[in-house]
Formats: structure tokens, C-alpha cells, sequence
């Protein structure tokens, strides 16, 4: 029960922070970029990506330890199989994925304020209430963030087809 449990947790999470981050890149990044989309609603969508990705930050490595400790005991059977690397490419996709979101949303709230500590910015994150006055644009919020968050966005499709591997079934 709770092995299943754990992957109820890991699936749906996992569907949340992957889904939260094409959207942000593919709907609300380009919008931003091009003026049809308010620098307040491109921080809120951004911010709100952010808070996904710790949230998921926390409940996919707790989920995916168990289910590792379960299932791949030896830890030998993580090197030894496809299915152990698939892990290991999961793994190793999130941490990234992870990385890439906190760098692309720090970017920008240092836009706004270049002098906010790595601790507040931990603590806050990029709240729309952070804005003040005109600047930056959003346009240029987005040129910012561009980069991190589409390269965040191809490896949220990489971590899809993964899951998908591991869900079809990949030969141990």
C-alpha cells in the first residue's frame, strides 16, 4: 500500500511540475516576450512555476527514495539494468530541470532588485508584490528568463518520455 501510495504521489507530482513548466515556457514565455501578456501575470505564472518546482522538490526525491529502496535494492540493480539508468536519467533530469527554474526566476527578480540576497530570495521567491514602478518590462523579464526556462521546458519533455519508458515497461 504505501509503495503504491508513493507512486500516486511521485506520478501526480511529477504531472504538476512538468506541466507547470511547458506552460510557463510555451504559453505564458512568449506572450511575455511579444507585449500581449502583463508583466504582472508573467511574474505571478512564473513565481507560481517556482513554488511548483519546490514543492515537487520535495515530495518527488522523498517518493522516488522509497521507491528506489524498494524496488532497486541492491543499489548494484540502478547501474546494472535499463531500468536502473532510466532512473538515473530521471534523476539526473530533475536535478537540472530544478536548477535551470530557480536560475531563471532569480534572474529576473535580480532585474528588479539586483541587490535581494539568496536567502530572501529562498525565503520569497519572485511575488508579484516585488515589482515597483514601470521597469523592468516584460519583454525584457523574458529575455531573461528565456533561456532557462526553455531549456527546463525540452528537459520536462525528456523527463516525460523517461516516465514513459519506465511506465511502458523498460527490460531490467
Amino acid at each position: 500500500m504505501l509503495l503504491t501510495t508513493a507512486f500516486v504521489l511521485h506520478v501526480v507530482s511529477g504531472a504538476l511540475w512538468t506541466g507547470a513548466t511547458l506552460y510557463v515556457a510555451y504559453a505564458t514565455l512568449p506572450r511575455a516576450a511579444d507585449g500581449t501578456l502583463g508583466r504582472a501575470a508573467f511574474v505571478d505564472a512564473a513565481h507560481r512555476l517556482l513554488m511548483v518546482t519546490r514543492w515537487t522538490g520535495v515530495v518527488l526525491p522523498v517518493t522516488g527514495a522509497y521507491m528506489i529502496w524498494r524496488l532497486y535494492t541492491p543499489l548494484d540493480l540502478l547501474a546494472a539494468s535499463a531500468r536502473g539508468w532510466a532512473v538515473l536519467a530521471m534523476l539526473s533530469l530533475w536535478g537540472v530541470m530544478n536548477g535551470l527554474v530557480e536560475l531563471g526566476v532569480l534572474r529576473m527578480r535580480r532585474e528588479v532588485d539586483p541587490d535581494i540576497g539568496w536567502g530572501t530570495y529562498m525565503a520569497e521567491g519572485f511575488p508579484v508584490d516585488a515589482l515597483g514602478g514601470d521597469e523592468p518590462t516584460a519583454a525584457r523579464l523574458a529575455a531573461l528568463s528565456r533561456p532557462y526556462l526553455l531549456a527546463s521546458a525540452g528537459l520536462a519533455a525528456l523527463l516525460l518520455v523517461d516516465a514513459g519508458l519506465l511506465a511502458g515497461g523498460v527490460p531490467a
